[in-house]
């Protein structure tokens, strides 16, 4: 007996019939023949080797095959109607599902307090999973269906993934003060290759698109630290004469005390947007709709206080 040979249909007929031990009033609740309803039963015999129902009064009755086999495939059956009603008739209000959502270390401290805040008030039954993904190893993850949702940059997104762009930030380079070239203000290209850099390591494909415009003015960047998050690099620089390559905004949201200069360069440095991302399998399910118009929000309000530049697109279909 291979599982891969039966029909599914199959099994709607069997519960039918369990239900209503008779032929003719499993036919009429399934909408077809009483015919039609005796020929499925006859391959699910031939299927399973047991007769499964035999004549009794004027109906049928379960053999001992069939009474074991009823709870599994009433669960199953319960179990898929269950979630396909969850994804037609997503409501917040009743809906337990569980969102999971990779949560960037640049996003963590804004998106997760407020993102929570806005799902406990419309869904308290809703729970959230907030994971540590990043890049690439988002994109796997969402294919993966080990993830709902995340953020990476629109270089990153391929046939089989949808998103939804966010914010945009241009990106600098920044030196202690302390530096000894924080008096300059800019720097020339023989500087650039005497410098020493942080990088991060959960950002590859980031690095790797930064390194393509320096090394296109013959500057291959020096590695001198790598940490392992975009947070870590503020205070590192701040306290070193090791330079970084990060975004202007979050320089000027890090900067408090003014430990920091971002100094002028040779050639222009790359914007990167940041986008909402997540597979086509889930694009028309209205939780998840429900989910990612409430974290674009959040996230676009949260670039607002961070003075980035807020980038919208057609959230119907999920394109930029």
């Amino acid at each position: 007996m291979n599982f891969r040979d039966l029909d599914l249909n199959l099994l709607l007929v069997f519960n039918a019939i369990y239900a209503e031990r008779s032929i003719s009033r499993a036919a009429k609740k399934l909408g077809m023949s009483q015919p039609a309803v005796s020929s499925a039963l006859k391959r699910l015999r031939h299927f399973t080797g047991d007769t499964l129902f035999y004549r009794s009064g004027q109906g049928v009755a379960p053999t001992r095959a069939a009474i074991t086999l009823a709870v599994p495939i009433g669960h199953a059956l319960d179990s898929v109607e269950q979630g396909l009603s969850s994804v037609r008739n997503f409501d917040p209000a009743t809906s337990d599902r569980v969102f999971r959502i990779a949560a960037a270390d640049i996003i963590r401290p804004t998106v997760i307090p407020a993102l929570t805040r806005v799902v406990r008030e419309e869904a308290p039954n809703v729970r959230l999973e907030f994971v540590v993904h990043q890049g690439g190893a988002v994109i796997e993850a969402l294919r993966a269906r080990q993830l709902d949702i995340g953020c990476v940059p629109p270089f990153l997104v391929e046939e089989d993934i949808r998103s939804a762009p966010v914010w945009r930030e241009r990106m600098a380079l920044v030196v202690s003060r302390t530096h000894p070239l924080a008096n300059a203000g800019s720097v020339t290209i023989d500087q650039l290759k005497e410098m020493e850099f942080v990088f991060t390591t959960h950002l590859p494909a980031v690095n790797q698109y930064i390194n393509s415009y320096f090394e296109q003015h013959g500057v291959e960047r020096r590695r001198a630290c790598t940490v392992p998050d975009t947070e870590s690099i503020y205070k590192l620089v701040a306290l070193t004469d090791i330079a970084a390559v990060t975004g202007r905004s979050f320089v000027n949201h890090h900067n408090i005390d003014g430990q920091l200069v971002v100094l002028d360069i040779p050639f222009e440095l790359p914007e990167i947007d940041l986008h909402l991302a997540w597979t086509l399998a889930a694009d028309s399910d209205r939780g998840h709709q429900w989910l990612r118009e409430r974290m674009l929000s959040v996230l676009r309000s949260a670039s607002r206080v961070m003075n980035f530049e807020v980038i919208a697109g057609d959230e119907e279909d999920g394109t930029a």
